[in-house]
């Protein structure tokens, strides 16, 4: 075999091989232009036996490169670029530093269930976005989560196989990438509706990351058979042994784990958001109980209340009832200096109400702190992330010992639906007139711009050759 390892890959410096498979291999290498670390994911075209299968699989390969292209999340890996070598395509990813999920239940690597429960959130959230612009990942299995060993946050890898389900995604369909008469998927991780083969919706990865889950939790497997043909009619046909059986693990996280993976996809979680709403809620439940008394309110609840509606647009028309209610469905916790109250990446359901002390926010990059502003008492953090659950593109750490009332969106949703949708409505409001104010800005540029080509029969700055530059 082959193995010889290329020195540069286009303008890529190779450091390293860092993955060999059966039709390819995956190198670890240097970005000589942005100066970053890469994988790169090379395809073998000289083991394709004829002309229609190099075709069928470059076609497989290049897939990958379109599906993830399209899907900017920071729970799913990034692709950065594509291209071509001699005749085999290869393609440039980010490259992640740490392990996946397969390799930390072998090593047996300590990870709380509040922890891992947490992890199985984000990764329904990241799962939900890819499903909202019609991509059904359906190979969801241990080895296609990776956890950043730096951050410990999820991030979904290899869209080998995935579909297109939705032509308003990408403007058409993909074409088949399918062999005829081969199911698509790993046979331990497919759901019921896979294993027969039928059209599959979003509730097939629903069911696969249920798998996940049962056997992240648990350590076994829950669909067991003394061969392969046993244990995917076991998928077909057997009930999994309740995770409550199991040392640690309470009944509440069966009853989330058996309804993800019950056979009837009716009777699943209907979006992968709904699976990680009720993680949160669980999750949500559980740190109120550990607070016990701290959650009551020590403070003056009326001034807080006066302060919210002057200085915050989108609290401003909230009855004093109404912020009341929004006091008793929050939860105050405490803070010590340079402790994070939101980490860059994680999932965006929480808004932060700083009580008293203060906070700076901050973005981390290759382990340097930009820090971007301190907010003081009364302010407000995190509400705008609030609405679609992406994941925080900021860090908000305590600037000194920090008191703050802790709102949790998907609780509010659930419990209080009328007054979280007022508070959506808010959120929107202030959102539009910050856009409407910023486009106000761009129309005065452009109509100073027009004046001046006008005047001085000249293109404007920075509109030479006829665009805005």
């Amino acid at each position: 075999m082959n193995t010889e390892i290329p020195r540069t890959i286009g303008r890529y410096r190779i450091m390293g091989q860092i993955g060999l498979g059966a039709m390819g291999e995956v190198y670890l290498a240097h970005d000589e232009l942005i100066h970053r670390k890469v994988a790169i994911k090379c395809m073998r075209v000289d083991r394709c036996k004829n002309e229609q299968t190099r075709q069928k699989v470059m076609e497989s390969f290049l897939h990958e490169a379109r599906i993830v292209g399209n899907l900017d999340h920071s729970h799913i890996t990034a692709v950065y670029d594509i291209g071509v070598r001699g005749n085999a395509p290869y393609i440039v990813m980010e490259y992640i530093e740490g392990d996946n999920i397969k390799e930390l239940i072998e090593s047996g690597t300590l990870f709380s269930n509040e922890e891992k429960l947490r992890l199985i959130a984000m990764v329904a959230r990241a799962l939900h976005f890819a499903h909202k612009r019609g991509i059904l990942h359906r190979d969801i299995k241990p080895a296609n989560i990776m956890i950043v060993r730096q951050s410990r946050l999820p991030k979904i890898t290899d869209f080998g196989i995935a579909r297109v389900l939705d032509v308003a995604s990408f403007g058409r369909f993909e074409d088949n990438i399918d062999e005829e008469g081969l199911i698509p998927g790993t046979p331990l991780y497919m759901s019921p509706e896979q294993i027969r083969n039928e059209e599959l919706d979003t509730r097939s990865d629903i069911f696969s990351l249920g798998i996940l889950a049962y056997e992240w939790l648990s350590g076994q497997k829950p669909f067991e058979g003394k061969d392969l043909d046993a244990r995917l009619q076991s998928v077909l046909t057997n009930n999994p042994k309740p995770l409550s059986d199991f040392p640690g693990i309470d009944p509440e996280i069966n009853k989330i784990m058996m309804r993800a993976l019950a056979k009837a996809r009716a009777e699943r979680y209907q979006s992968a958001d709904a699976f990680g709403d009720a993680l949160e809620l669980y999750l949500n439940a559980l740190e109120k109980k550990k607070g016990g008394e701290k959650t009551g309110f020590s403070f003056d609840k009326k001034e807080i209340v006066e302060r919210l509606q002057q200085r915050h647009l989108f609290f401003a028309d909230f009855s004093e009832e109404e912020l009341y209610e929004l006091f008793q469905a929050s939860r105050k916790e405490e803070f010590g200096m340079g402790d994070y109250l939101i980490q860059e990446g994680t999932s965006g359901t929480k808004m932060y109400i700083i009580i008293s002390g203060a906070v700076i926010v901050l973005t981390e990059t290759e382990g340097k702190r930009v820090e971007l502003e301190t907010l003081r008492e009364g302010s407000c953090v995190g509400e705008m992330s609030m609405i679609d659950h992406m994941p925080r593109s900021a860090s908000v750490v305590a600037f000194k010992k920090t008191v703050a009332l802790v709102l949790n969106e998907t609780v509010l949703r659930h419990n209080n639906p009328k007054l979280c949708l007022k508070l959506y409505r808010n959120l929107a409001t202030t959102l539009s007139e910050r856009l409407r104010a910023n486009e106000a800005k761009y129309l005065k540029l452009l109509a100073t711009h027009h004046a001046w080509g006008e005047k001085n029969k000249l293109p404007p700055p920075g509109f030479e050759g006829g665009q805005e530059s």
